[in-house]
């Protein structure tokens, strides 16, 4: 099958092509709905008729929620997985903290696996590459979760470096909680990081999986966090990261949104590659679960909410969503990189969550990622020209926080990064 007999997909021009543009605001009022840390204050905007109709909607499904908990409370909810992962995927996700709390672990140990999503870099590797990487990354073997001290931590390779990250997010997030809180996350999150680096010796750390175990804590609580945040350190996308370089793993999965892109909206995809945007702009999103470049808490676990029910590629797709529904704004902007990518690193407040997360998982069936990783790949390939990437050089991973800045520095910075990865 070749690239050409395969037509561009025409969609609707709106910000969503799973349903007509929304209202920007979504603000409700009653206590359950606004999470524990939701910096959704009292003076909130009164809703209108879509609103309340999205209103009642929410009301509903925590109604359905807190029916089925109790009703299977005293089972092994995993036996309920499918249930459980289609209360996260639909339209409001979990709604509330208090049943991420009890349903987030169960989807954790049960992470949906694809047989297809082992190595992402087996598609564009060489074959000296790519044996070299079968050679050097076996099924590692994983240690127990055992009760190290906190001296034994603090002994442990990473233990610096995650005090420094952890030190400079929680002065900022979460918002609207008192220094006594702040403190009491500070000393819970470090070491519940470094806990689960310690389950295999060959992981490690880079900036931003503080995001990931701060939004598990702060849903979950310390117990619940560590076997969360282990099995998706172990079974999840993060391995992955934590395993590999970030060039041999984020970076590829990234090269996929363009894959997408072509398809869906091609016209988005040649202004994008005509300036050599790159993907570092998106670097954070995957890395993070947007947790890094989203603003409000709620929109953060919404996110976390559907990655944890779904493929592990899923946040590829939701950023090729998030790319299409600034389509106009990337259209319209300046054709030049520095300002296209401050543009896309600069994410709005406000966005349609659950209409972006409809359109990722809608493109993840229409290019399902056995597929999106082989053929589709290989005839982007063709199209665009590319040659085999030579030995590039690293990322720094204690350093993501620079690549994540937006403005002409960070856009010269990924630039320079972008063509040590992709040189012409």
């Amino acid at each position: 099958m070749t690239y050409s007999s395969i037509p561009a997909i025409n969609l609707p021009m709106h910000s969503s092509f799973s349903e007509p543009n929304s209202p920007l605001k979504e603000v409700l009022g009653e206590k359950w709905q606004t999470a524990s840390c939701s910096d959704l204050g009292d003076n909130y905007v009164k809703p209108g008729p879509l609103a309340k109709a999205k209103f009642n909607a929410l009301r509903n499904k925590r109604e359905a929620i807190d029916r089925f908990l109790k009703k299977h409370k005293k089972e092994d909810l995993s036996l309920y997985i499918d249930e459980l992962r289609d209360f996260a995927i639909s339209s409001g996700g979990l709604v509330d903290d208090e049943f991420r709390a009890a349903i987030w672990p169960v989807l954790a140990a049960n992470l949906v696996q694809n047989d297809d999503l082992d190595d992402v870099s087996s598609s564009y590797d060489s074959d000296f590459e790519s044996a070299q990487s079968d050679f050097d990354e076996e099924s590692p073997i994983f240690e127990e979760l055992t009760e190290l001290t906190l001296d034994e931590l603090k002994g442990h390779k990473e233990w610096n470096q995650v005090e420094l990250d952890v030190h400079r997010t929680l002065s900022r997030f979460p918002p609207n909680i008192s220094d006594t809180h702040r403190d009491v996350l500070q000393t819970e999150l470090i070491p519940l990081i470094v806990r689960v680096l310690s389950v295999n010796p060959r992981f490690n750390y880079y900036q931003g999986f503080h995001d990931i175990c701060l939004t598990v804590l702060l849903v979950c609580g310390e117990k619940d966090a560590l076997p969360v945040c282990s099995n998706l350190a172990k079974n999840g996308a993060f391995n992955n990261y934590l395993l590999k370089t970030l060039e041999k793993s984020v970076v590829r999965e990234l090269d996929l949104l363009y894959v997408i892109l072509s398809r869906v909206e091609p016209t988005l995809e040649k202004v994008m590659r005509s300036v050599e945007l790159g993907t570092m702009f998106g670097l954070s999103w995957p890395l993070t679960w947007f947790s890094h470049s989203l603003k409000q808490y709620q929109q953060i676990v919404r996110f976390f909410d559907v990655f944890l029910a779904s493929s592990p590629l899923l946040p590829i797709y939701v950023s090729s969503a998030v790319v299409v529904y600034r389509r106009a704004s990337i259209l319209s902007c300046e054709r030049e990189m520095p300002f296209l990518h401050r543009l896309l690193t600069e994410m709005p407040s406000e966005l349609p969550i659950d209409a972006i997360i409809k359109d990722a998982v809608y493109l993840s069936k229409l290019m399902p990622p056995c597929l999106l990783k082989t053929n589709y790949m290989n005839e982007y390939r063709k199209i665009v020209a590319k040659p085999h990437r030579p030995t590039v050089k690293t990322i720094p991973r204690y350093a993501l926080q620079f690549m994540f800045v937006a403005g002409t520095v960070g856009a010269a910075a990924s630039f320079f990064f972008f063509k040590q990865i992709h040189p012409l």
